[in-house]
């Protein structure tokens, strides 16, 4: 089963170390079914790590359709890639291009392109990394996490 990557973002009030009230956002990616599942999870993952309130300002489908993780703890950043993954029609000869998009877990951008780079080189067909950029994301949580 493919991945269904869900974009959704939170609202809460964080007190930071001087013990000032802020409001804040922050972005979380999840897999989910759903809407309806996306939402239900993300209010479960929240309400073990926030104290107070908090509410779903948004939630919208992700155009990430890959997850490259990674084993070092210091891979602690998010890093939204678009690659195009090259084929060749094989009636006409023509070559022909199809964009997805990686998130990769990373401590730089330096890092984050030799995880991609890494996962990539499994591939079988010729692809390309178009862009890779950092991303707001405090989180991911797959559908399948260790605590499920």
């Amino acid at each position: 089963m493919t991945a269904n990557w869900f974009e959704a973002k939170v609202r809460y009030v964080k007190v930071n170390e001087e013990g000032r009230e802020k409001k804040v956002t922050e972005s979380y990616l999840l897999d989910a079914i759903s809407y309806t599942e996306a939402e239900g999870r993300i209010m479960r993952e929240m309400e073990a790590v926030i104290k107070g309130d908090f509410y779903i300002a948004g939630l919208r489908k992700s155009n990430i359709t890959e997850l490259v993780e990674s084993t070092d703890e210091s891979d602690d950043r998010w890093y939204k890639a678009k690659v195009a993954i090259i084929d060749v029609d094989e009636i006409s000869g023509k070559e022909k291009s199809s964009v997805q998009y990686y998130l990769v877990a990373a401590s730089g951008l330096r890092k984050a392109l030799e995880n991609l780079e890494k996962s990539l080189s499994t591939y079988v067909v010729p692809c390309e990394i178009v862009s890779l950029s950092d991303t707001a994301f405090m989180d991911v949580f797959p559908y399948f996490s260790d605590g499920e």
